[in-house]
C-alpha cells in the first residue's frame, strides 16, 4: 500500500485495485467544482471517475485512491501516472496553499515512487505533467488544468524541494524581514528571495497564505549572496510557448546555431517562434532523441547539454 502521511484518507470505490503498473509522474487536473463536491462524485459508481489526490483551495489534501491502485482520472494515462485534482475551474491559478500542498505530494511521490522533480509535457516523459498533454488518448481535455496552472509548475517543484524532495536553492542563506507592499503575493516574495511559498508559510506560521496585509512584516530566509551559474538553469518546458519573449531564447538560439542546428532565416531573437522549435528539434535529434522526445520543446536533460550561457 502507498498512502501519503498528512493526507486525509477518503477511499472511494471508483478505482482498479492493484492496477497501477508504473509511476511516470504526477498529473495536474482541475475539478471544475469544489473539493467536497468531487469527494461525493467519486463515490458514485455511475461517475466512472476518481483521482489519487484532491487539493482544496485552503490546502486540504484528500487521498481517494492508494497509489498502488489505478485511479480513473486521465483515460490512457491511468496505468502509469498519479493524479491530483484541484478545487477550482479551468483558467484559475492555484492558491499559495494549493502550491504548498502539491509540493508535499510531489516530494512524497519522489521519495516513494522515484518521481523526477522536473516538468514534462510528454506522456512518455517523467516528472510533473498536466492532463491536457495526453490529448485524445487521455480523454481530450486539452484545457485541463489550464495555462495558469501549467505555468505554476516551477513553483510546485520549488515547494517540493522545501518539503524534502531536494532543493535547487544556491548561495548562502540568512533570515531577514520583508515588509509587504501593495500587489505582493507570497509567490512573488518567494521568487524575489529565491525561496518557496512553503518555506514562507512555515517560517511565519501563516494560517492563510492567500491573505497578506500591506505593511505586514514577514520573516524571509533567502539567498543573500547567490552564486550565479555559468549556464542558464532550465526554465521548465512550459516556459516555451508562442508569445514568450526573453533573452534566454536569444541565448538558446545562438547556442543552437553554434551546434549546427539552426533553422533561422534571420536571428535568432528573443521571441519564441517555429524556427526556434525546429532548431531545438534538430538539437534533440542530434542527441539521439526521436518521436515525442524530439518535438522541439526543450527538456531538462537536453537543455543542460546545450549549455546556454546565463543571461
Amino acid at each position: 500500500m502507498a498512502r501519503m502521511p498528512g493526507a486525509q484518507w477518503r477511499p472511494v470505490p471508483n478505482c482498479t485495485k492493484g492496477g497501477q503498473e508504473a509511476v511516470y509522474g504526477v498529473v495536474l487536473h482541475i475539478m471544475q467544482g469544489t473539493l467536497w463536491g468531487s469527494d461525493s462524485w467519486f463515490r458514485n459508481p455511475s461517475a466512472q471517475a476518481s483521482s489519487h489526490f484532491g487539493v482544496g483551495k485552503d490546502g486540504t489534501i484528500l487521498q481517494w485512491v492508494d497509489t498502488s491502485d489505478r485511479a480513473w482520472a486521465q483515460a490512457g494515462g491511468n496505468r502509469t501516472w498519479i493524479s491530483i485534482e484541484h478545487e477550482g475551474k479551468s483558467g484559475d491559478s492555484l492558491t499559495a496553499a494549493q502550491i504548498a500542498a502539491d509540493g508535499k505530494i510531489l516530494a512524497w511521490a519522489h521519495k516513494t515512487h522515484g518521481v523526477k522533480l522536473q516538468s514534462t509535457d510528454s506522456v512518455t516523459g517523467r516528472g510533473l505533467g498536466w492532463h491536457g498533454m495526453g490529448g485524445s488518448a487521455w480523454g481530450g481535455h486539452t484545457a485541463c488544468p489550464g495555462t495558469p496552472i501549467k505555468n505554476q509548475r516551477d513553483e510546485i517543484l520549488k515547494a517540493a524541494g522545501a518539503s524534502g524532495g531536494g532543493s535547487s536553492d544556491s548561495g548562502s542563506r540568512s533570515t531577514t524581514t520583508y515588509t509587504v507592499k501593495k500587489g505582493d503575493t507570497l509567490s512573488s516574495i518567494a521568487a524575489k528571495y529565491k525561496t518557496t511559498v512553503a518555506k514562507l508559510v512555515s517560517l511565519n506560521g501563516l494560517k492563510d497564505p492567500n491573505k497578506l496585509s500591506v505593511g505586514q512584516r514577514l520573516k524571509v530566509s533567502g539567498a543573500t549572496s547567490p552564486t550565479k551559474p555559468a549556464y542558464e538553469p532550465f526554465p521548465g518546458s512550459a516556459f516555451f510557448h508562442g508569445g514568450r519573449t526573453s533573452r534566454i531564447i536569444t541565448a538558446m538560439g545562438q547556442r543552437l546555431v553554434a551546434e549546427g542546428c539552426g533553422a533561422y532565416r534571420s536571428g535568432p531573437g528573443p521571441n519564441w517562434t517555429n524556427a526556434d522549435r525546429e532548431s531545438y528539434r534538430r538539437w534533440q535529434k542530434k542527441l539521439g532523441y526521436s518521436g515525442a522526445d524530439a518535438d522541439g520543446i526543450p527538456g531538462k536533460a537536453s537543455w543542460e547539454k546545450l549549455r546556454v550561457p546565463n543571461v
